[in-house]
C-alpha cells in the first residue's frame, strides 16, 4: 500500500451557482410581495379600458388607494357579511390603503404624511366599477386637499383577467 497515492476528488455538486439562482428568487418574491400587499382589497373590481402597455407601468413608490362602495343587494356573500360584520350602510365608502382601513374624513392624514416624505408622492385610485363618480371625486379631493397631486386610476386592459380584474366569487 502506498502512503502518498493520490485519493481522487469527489465529483459534487456545485453550490455557487445554486446560491445565486435562490437568491435571486428570493429577491423576486420580496419585491412582487410588495405589490401584492398593497392591492390586497380584491373586492374592488377594477374597469375596463383601451390603452397600451405603457398605461399599466406604475412608479415604483406609488400608493394605492382602494375604494369601493357599499351596495344594498351585493351579489358576493362574503363581501356582504363584511359589511354587516363591520356595520357599514349602503352608500357608504370603503377606503384601503395597505390593508388599513380608512373613512374619508379621516384619509387626509395618512395622505398628509406621504406628502411630507415625498413632495411628488404619486397615488393610484382603484375604484370600483360600479361605484359612482360623485363617490369616487370624493377620493380625489382627499387627495388634493392633502397636497397629492401625482393622481392616476387604475384599469384593466381588454382580455386581461389577473386576481385585480374580477371578483372572488363565494364558494
Amino acid at each position: 500500500m502506498k502512503l502518498n497515492a493520490k485519493i481522487p476528488e469527489p465529483i459534487g455538486f456545485q453550490l455557487t451557482p445554486m446560491l445565486d439562482v435562490v437568491f435571486l428568487l428570493l429577491i423576486f418574491f420580496v419585491v412582487t410581495q410588495k405589490f401584492i400587499l398593497n392591492e390586497q382589497d380584491l373586492n374592488v373590481e377594477v374597469p375596463t379600458a383601451a390603452g397600451n402597455e405603457k398605461d399599466a407601468s406604475r412608479a415604483i413608490d406609488e400608493v394605492i388607494i382602494n375604494a369601493r362602495e357599499v351596495i344594498e343587494n351585493e351579489p358576493n356573500e362574503k363581501i356582504r357579511a363584511a359589511d354587516i360584520a363591520n356595520g357599514r350602510q349602503p352608500g357608504e365608502l370603503v377606503i384601503t390603503i395597505n390593508r388599513t382601513e380608512y373613512k374619508l374624513e379621516n384619509l387626509d392624514q395618512p395622505l398628509r404624511n406621504l406628502v411630507t416624505l415625498n413632495a411628488k408622492q404619486p397615488v393610484c385610485i382603484r375604484a370600483d366599477k360600479d361605484m359612482r363618480w360623485e363617490k369616487v371625486v370624493k377620493v380625489v379631493e382627499a387627495c388634493t386637499s392633502a397636497g397629492v397631486y401625482n393622481v392616476r386610476f387604475k384599469k384593466v386592459m381588454p382580455g386581461e383577467n389577473g386576481a385585480a380584474a374580477a371578483k372572488p366569487v363565494a364558494p
